[in-house]
């Protein structure tokens, strides 16, 4: 099994623990009309950390303002966010063409040693950052129970 495919299934089985099922091979997991946006992530070969937010999917859940990115990064640490939190991340100025993915923003993200913090960013413009809150499984579900 390669690395990529481990990183994409890694603690997927929080959110079905939340009642929630993936939707096709996409990193969107429903229940019922709720969506929520959760990419997975492990630490590169040199060092960073970074997803990819694909147009395909916003426009699949119609990036409504109830949207959870639930982000999952190796080996335990979670971020939970309303996606409309970070448009200044997802303009279309800051958007890439990728041959096999389309339409993708690429969200770099920065660990901030010694805290449980990390800053969200483009990586075609890293000048803005979204401060988040890194979380454990415990925290990350009490912390999607109190935004829905």
């Amino acid at each position: 099994m390669s690395d990529k495919i481990e990183t994409s299934n890694h603690n997927v089985n929080v959110l079905y623990e939340l009642g929630f099922q993936r939707f096709k091979n996409t990193t969107i997991f429903k229940k019922g009309i709720e969506c929520i946006l959760s990419p997975s992530v492990a630490k590169n070969s040199v060092g960073g950390y970074w997803f990819d937010i694909r147009q395909v999917n916003l426009e699949r859940i119609n990036n409504n303002d109830a949207v959870i990115l639930f982000v999952r990064i190796v080996p335990n640490l979670f971020i939970v966010e309303f996606l409309k939190d970070l448009s200044p991340l997802l303009s279309e100025k800051l958007m890439d063409n990728r041959s096999h993915s389309g339409n993708v923003w690429g969200i770099g993200l920065e660990i901030i040693k010694g805290s449980n913090k990390a800053f969200l960013f483009n990586k075609i413009s890293s000048g803005d950052k979204f401060l988040t809150q890194l979380r454990n499984k415990e925290q990350a579900i009490d912390c999607y129970k109190k935004l829905i």
